[in-house]
């Protein structure tokens, strides 16, 4: 069971998080700005709802597992990748024209049972959808009424907190404000429903207790296409800091994301390759340097003196740093490379 305290912290959680407050209020920009652009607003609402419900399953899925929030990124924008988290927009889509269908047609008791019942399972629904990326499993009734039973009286909490945030925010559009203040109460409201879930899911370890089916992973190929994607966004933006005249800050945004690889030697070489073919090959060049001395540092020879090969090919005024020069020379001798030895001389 949530303490109070905890209860008191979560509910203030987005504005304690630096990365979730700047997700609130580019999203709020953006919605504002959506909703008074006309056709454009339409298309700016269509790339921006995937975007900001997959950011939402995000969060679910980090406070569940007490990782740290995840900052957003442009990644998110994908609308293609992104189909799957349009899922609960159709899940909050169906409880509004549901309870207002059943209102109009049938009785307001109707539909606030049926609000209430949507409202019940949209939670559970959510935690399946954040751990699959499917649809289809989120609406499996079997994971749902586990994660239920697991949060026992602390999954009505989250229903609680989304009821009173609701009647807050309707209270708030009464005073008339401006639609920015708004659009910013809606979704704090909306981020506040995933983190809540989240960390209810967290306080009763409902991760390690319920047997949710696996995620659905991208192939192999896709996997690639998305982190050639990201390392080219890498590329482009340290290739704004060249070009500026900021080599040294474009190198260290590529090491940055070099850090950040699984397989760092192939990142660098992709990110070699890529340099060579700017207008000016000297970020190139500088970054070979590095990578030289370390591969000197794990005794790869043979790479060191192909990487040596191919930097004097694009720029026979190229050397290896300082403290690496002799221990090239010597490679070199060692490999009767007599090219290499006479251009490095």
């Amino acid at each position: 069971m949530m303490r109070p305290s905890a209860v008191a912290r979560e509910l203030v959680f987005p504005l304690t998080d630096m990365g979730v407050v700047l997700a609130i209020i580019v999203f709020t920009v953006l919605a504002t700005l959506a909703s008074s652009a006309w056709l454009f607003g339409i298309w700016l609402m269509a790339v921006i709802l995937p975007a900001f419900f997959r950011y939402l399953l995000y969060l679910l899925e980090a406070r569940a597992n007490d990782r740290d929030a995840p900052v957003p990124g442009i990644e998110l924008f994908n609308w293609v990748e992104n189909f799957w988290s349009l899922f609960p927009l159709v899940l909050l889509a169906t409880l509004v024209w549901g309870a207002y269908f059943l209102a109009t047609n049938v009785s307001v008791i109707a539909a606030i049972v049926f609000a209430v019942a949507v409202l019940l399972l949209l939670p559970a629904s959510m935690a399946v959808l954040a751990t699959t990326r499917s649809p289809l499993q989120s609406l499996n009734p079997l994971p749902m009424v586990q994660i239920m039973r697991a949060c026992d009286l602390d999954y009505l909490l989250i229903v609680l907190q989304f009821m009173l945030a609701t009647a807050a925010l309707y209270g708030l559009q009464s005073l008339d404000v401006p639609s920015i203040v708004t659009n910013f109460a809606i979704l704090y409201q909306a981020v506040l429903l995933f983190t809540f879930t989240g960390a209810v899911l967290r306080v009763n370890k409902v991760v390690a207790q319920i047997d949710i089916p696996d995620a659905l992973e991208p192939g192999e190929q896709e996997l690639a296409d998305i982190r050639d994607r990201e390392r080219r966004s890498v590329a482009n933006h340290a290739y704004g800091f060249v070009s500026r005249g900021n080599r040294a800050g474009g190198l260290e945004h590529i090491h940055k994301r070099i850090a950040r690889e699984a397989d760092a030697d192939d990142a660098r070489r992709w990110f070699f390759n890529e340099m060579l073919t700017w207008e000016s090959k000297d970020a190139a060049l500088v970054f070979a340097q590095t990578w030289l001395n370390l591969m000197l540092s794990q005794q790869r020879n043979v790479e060191a003196l192909k990487l040596t090969a191919r930097c004097l090919l694009e720029n026979p005024e190229f050397r290896p740093l300082a403290e690496d020069r002799e221990a090239i020379l010597e490679l070199a001798r060692e490999a009767k490379h007599d090219e290499l030895l006479r251009q490095l001389r």
